[in-house]
């Protein structure tokens, strides 16, 4: 057993430095394996933004089909702020553009407002870049869903 071990660690050892003969090569899988987890997170980000824009959509809706079951004017505040964020969050949406390695899947009559022209843009981006505005456009889209949020809890 324990010559089996030693043999097993052996092994082990030569084929690490074997697989890493020069460091140029280790460093590149390294940066190949550091971009591919970057861009599965923006992908992972992108997706969770899709979901997070999905539910707020329906809350905004909901939100709208209440002030209109008590028939509230258009012009009052409630309503104008309604109509602001839901225009708000038509620009953030079209933010939303398919990042490349992932497939455009709309539900029967869906909104299919983001440009598949832009796709070729980011695919230029590194991961880390790719990440880093993926974030960016996430947090947009909190602030719109914390401002609802706000608007809500002040019409109790």
């Amino acid at each position: 057993m324990k010559t089996s071990t030693l043999v097993l660690s052996v092994f082990l050892v030569i084929f690490s430095f074997s697989s890493c003969g020069d460091s140029s090569h280790c460093d590149q899988n390294h940066d190949a394996l550091d971009e591919s987890n970057a861009k599965s997170l923006a992908i992972s980000v992108h997706e969770e933004s899709e979901k997070l824009a999905k539910e707020f959509h329906v809350r905004l809706a909901t939100e709208f089909g209440l002030l209109a079951d008590i028939n509230t004017p258009r012009t009052d505040s409630s309503f104008i702020k309604l109509v602001s964020l839901d225009a708000r969050y038509l620009t953030w949406s079209k933010t939303m553009v398919k990042l490349p390695g992932t497939v455009c899947n709309h539900e029967e009559g869906e909104l299919h407002i983001h440009d598949h022209a832009a796709e070729e843009k980011l695919a230029e981006l590194s991961g880390d870049d790719l990440l880093q505005l993926q974030n960016a456009i996430q947090e947009e889209l909190k602030v719109l869903i914390s401002d609802f949020d706000s608007l809500v809890e002040s019409n109790k």
